[in-house]
């Protein structure tokens, strides 16, 4: 694939739009999402008359872009589908794509999905003949744009790389099958959207308690200080003193419902905890 392919993109919210504003101005670009259909207008930019190319320099994608009217419409004769749809229409965008998408091509699904909806959307693509790739984005999008970070798996993760690294996006292919790269950014999914449930559950209950100011200060100071050395301690002391912190995190579950704040992570840690005491904390290996 070379800048003469043609790219269908499924999906044209905010991931969408980034990779049509970077790879529209290199490749014949074919974009459907039911939310912006030929002629409609996307809320960064003008509307997209049907089959005409936006000129150079215009306030929405430039170069060979098209708004297509339909999932089959985008993806025919496309030498690679980029899918960024929601993650909750990621196999049913497929399953309405594969019937026309080229023997050959390759279909990288990018949404956030469980890893067994990735294997499903593989099955169907090479039902169709063509080649599947599990995307996951690892970073925000509007931090980086196009060169945001992006795990590939799959048996043509190297060749979407190497495609994509060629147009100014960042892919690592890391081998594997279909649904390898999704588990990477569901487990990261996991911490970090947990963390910030956390910072939010407690942050609430230091203002109802009226020590927003004092938390914030100590939650700044306790991030920036986190190293390996810190995270082994969190592990070891968990194991070492769950029977304690159980009843600790119970306490702080009377306190968040005194205040009339919302406990469920605080309620969700002492249970946690509580598993600890039973069977211990996962595995460290080595670690010092």
């Amino acid at each position: 694939m070379d800048d003469g392919s043609q790219v269908a993109l499924l999906g044209y919210g905010e991931v969408g739009r980034v990779l049509a504003d970077g790879l529209g101005r290199q490749v014949r670009l074919h974009v459907y999402d039911p939310a912006y259909p030929p002629g409609s207008a996307h809320p960064n930019g003008p509307a997209l008359p049907p089959g005409r190319p936006r000129p150079e320099g215009a306030a929405s994608s430039p170069g060979r872009v098209r708004l297509a009217g339909s999932n089959p419409d985008a993806v025919r004769g496309a030498d690679l589908v980029i899918a960024v749809t929601t993650g909750a229409d990621s196999v049913a965008a497929c399953a309405e794509s594969c019937p026309y998408v080229k023997p050959g091509a390759v279909y990288a699904d990018l949404s956030t999905s469980a890893p067994g909806d990735k294997r499903r959307i593989a099955e169907l693509v090479e039902s169709a003949g063509a080649t599947a790739v599990d995307g996951a984005i690892m970073a925000p999008i509007p931090l980086r744009g196009l060169a945001t970070p992006i795990l590939a798996s799959g048996r043509d993760a190297d060749r979407f790389a190497a495609f994509a690294n060629a147009h100014g996006m960042e892919v690592a292919p890391i081998g594997g099958s279909p649904g390898d790269a999704a588990a990477r950014k569901l487990l990261r999914s996991v911490l970090v959207k947990g963390l910030s449930a956390l910072v939010i559950e407690s942050r609430r209950a230091a203002e109802a308690a009226g020590l927003g100011e004092w938390f914030w200060g100590h939650l700044l100071e306790t991030v920036t200080d986190a190293d390996e050395q810190f995270v082994m301690r969190l592990l070891r002391g968990a194991g070492q003193h769950s029977v304690r912190r159980v009843h600790e995190m119970h306490a702080a579950t009377r306190m968040l419902a005194e205040l009339g704040v919302d406990h469920t992570m605080t309620a969700a840690t002492a249970a946690t905890l509580e598993q600890v005491a039973r069977s211990g904390i996962p595995d460290i290996g080595d670690a010092p």
